[in-house]
């Protein structure tokens, strides 16, 4: 019997090893996906969670200059946003080269799309943004979970349009829009 619990014991003192090393990483809390309520722009509930995330972010928050810079080295940019989000909030204008993925996608399906993995794996920078920051910070933290280094444009769409970087309009059809 004992023979059998040895494995056991061994496994379990190389794991407390490995975390006293610091090998692997320290989890000091469960990561939580969005709840569909932290997901609506504006809600109480995404900046309450906003909040809590904001500062973590550091120095992978960017300038709307710096992410036009990071594209034309090769980044991949990401509008985390839905397309009725883009269509009711920007008037169906998104940032110039930017991919729309859907972070609600990401949170139904519990992970980045392939695109996103394949293109961070292969060395591209990751960015994110939506119309002004808050979602796309709960897209880098998602992506964060997920292994993924992001970077979030400080102040979204909103500040890149401002900035006078190129943007576009969309031509959504009525399906993307339900």
């Amino acid at each position: 019997m004992a023979a059998t619990t040895f494995p056991a014991a061994a496994l379990l003192v190389a794991v407390g090893i490995i975390l006293l090393m610091g090998v692997a990483p320290r989890r000091n809390f469960a990561y939580i996906p969005p709840s569909v309520a932290e997901l609506v722009p504006k809600s109480a509930e995404m900046m309450e969670r906003v909040a809590q995330v904001v500062d973590k972010v550091g120095d992978r928050l960017v300038t709307p200059q710096d992410a036009s810079a990071m594209v034309d080295a090769g980044a991949m940019l990401i509008d985390v946003r839905t397309p009725m989000q883009i269509h009711s909030m920007t008037e169906d204008k998104s940032i110039e080269k930017a991919i729309i993925d859907p972070f609600d996608d990401w949170v139904k399906y519990k992970k980045p799309t392939n695109a996103i993995k394949y293109a961070y794996e292969f060395g591209r920078k990751i960015i994110v943004t939506c119309t002004a920051g808050p979602k796309s910070t709960l897209a880098w933290e998602f992506l964060k979970e997920h292994g993924i280094d992001a970077y979030v444009i400080k102040g979204g769409f909103s500040a890149w349009e401002e900035a006078g970087l190129p943007t576009h309009v969309n031509k959504f059809h009525g399906y993307d829009l339900k």
